[in-house]
Order: structure tokens, then C-alpha cells, then sequence
């Protein structure tokens, strides 16, 4: 049975997170990221070779994701990337990304954590449609409120972080579309 966070994951239909164990170069995905990188949805629990989420990455984004994906391992730094996956239907999709590398005893990666939503509704949207912009970001904090308490129960400080530096984001992104003024520090 899956557990409450994940159900949530993966009802929303478009927010999903990763864990990727980097010495093992292996990636766990819970939510609709299996889906919208046709992996297999009943992928074992240690998780799926690294380079087969890569194979998910749209072929003219792959070596952009697969660099940022090296430099942030390597790095023991943030993940950050809006790139294209193409699901087992052939469909394209839009994924922003969200993570941190934390590091190890020998402070190189040992493990990525983070989030991603599928953000296609918005980019296909006429880039003039504020009232479109704004109904994706708001989609998107929906799910990432109702999934916080559960992601709460988890006792994983680094995933609560993550949604919490995910949800400034998305009210910084709304304050700028609908004219507020955005707080200093916030950019």
C-alpha cells in the first residue's frame, strides 16, 4: 500500500518527487514523474539506473539536464531545470525541477533530493494569458499545500524544506504576475 504522501503524488497527476542514491547512480520517483518519463510504473524500489531518467529527458534537452544533473552531484549544490520529457505515448511535457545534493563524509554528493510539476498547461498557454500563468501557479500550490502535512508525518526535514522553498517560489512568481510588489530577498 503506498503510503499517504505518495497517493497524494500521484493523484495530483503532475507533482512527483526523486532520490537519487549518486554512488549507486540510481533514482527513486514517487508521484506522476514515472509517467511523464515513460519509466515503468512499477519500477523496483531501488530505483531505476540514472541514465534511464536521462533516456526520459527529451533527446534535445538531454545533454543540458545531464550536465546540471553532473555539476549538481559533483557540487554537493542545488538542482535546478525546466526541460522536456516525452511520455510512452509520445507526448511532450513540460517539468521544472527543484533540488539539493546533500553532501557526504568526503563532501561530495551522496544523495539528490527534490520536487518536480509538470508546468505544460502553462508553457502552452499564450505567453500574453496572465490569467493562464497565474491558474498554473496556483494548480501548483495547491498540490504542494495539500501534500505538506503529509510530507510533515515523513519526519524528512530536507523534503518539507524543499516544498516550503518550492511554495515561496510560486508566491513570488504570483506576486509578480499580479502586480504586487515582490518582498526584498525574494528574487
Amino acid at each position: 500500500m503506498p503510503l499517504p504522501l505518495q497517493s497524494a503524488l500521484a493523484a495530483s497527476g503532475y507533482v512527483g518527487t526523486w532520490e537519487t542514491d549518486i554512488d549507486a547512480q540510481t533514482v527513486e520517483f514517487t508521484g506522476a514523474l514515472p509517467r511523464l518519463l515513460a519509466l515503468d510504473e512499477d519500477h523496483d524500489e531501488t530505483g531505476v539506473p540514472l541514465t534511464a531518467f536521462l533516456e526520459g529527458v527529451h533527446h534535445e534537452d538531454r545533454e543540458h539536464v545531464a550536465h546540471l544533473v553532473h555539476e549538481a552531484h559533483s557540487t554537493a549544490g542545488r538542482f535546478e531545470a525546466e526541460f522536456r520529457t516525452l511520455d510512452k505515448a509520445g507526448a511532450v511535457h513540460w517539468i521544472v525541477a527543484r533540488g539539493r545534493v546533500e553532501a557526504g563524509r568526503e563532501g561530495r554528493g551522496a544523495r539528490c533530493i527534490g520536487l518536480a510539476a509538470d508546468i505544460t498547461d502553462s508553457r502552452q498557454a499564450d505567453p500574453t494569458s496572465a490569467d493562464q500563468t497565474v491558474q498554473a501557479i496556483e494548480r501548483i500550490a495547491d498540490a504542494l499545500i495539500t501534500v505538506r502535512p503529509l510530507a510533515e508525518g515523513l519526519e524528512s526535514p530536507t523534503l518539507k524544506t524543499l516544498i516550503d522553498a518550492t511554495l515561496f517560489e510560486l508566491g513570488r512568481l504570483l506576486a509578480e504576475r499580479v502586480g504586487r510588489p515582490v518582498p526584498e530577498g525574494a528574487h
